[in-house]
């Protein structure tokens, strides 16, 4: 997944560059769970070496270890009654 994930950032900054548009926006949507813990944080390291490149990073993914490393969350809780949001 890191090697993907490389790749993915270099290409978006890439396309981008190219069309001369703003790349304001990173979304990194699960992929985490094939990762150990030394993975895990060599991804947080990634993330936080890219922060300055990006207004906002989206990152989507169930694993605490992950999760607990940003410090703003949306946290999406299921009930009977539906989902609800709950900002942290």
């Amino acid at each position: 997944f890191r090697i993907n994930f490389a790749i993915r950032i270099a290409l978006s900054k890439l396309l981008a560059k190219r069309a001369g548009a703003p790349l304001p926006t990173l979304v990194i949507d699960e992929g985490f769970g094939t990762q150990d813990s030394a993975g895990i944080e060599k991804l947080k390291e990634a993330i936080n070496s890219i922060r300055d490149d990006f207004d906002k990073i989206l990152v989507i993914t169930h694993i605490e270890e992950l999760r607990d490393a940003f410090p703003t969350r949306i946290n999406v809780i299921k009930t009977a009654e539906g989902s609800t949001l709950e900002i942290s």
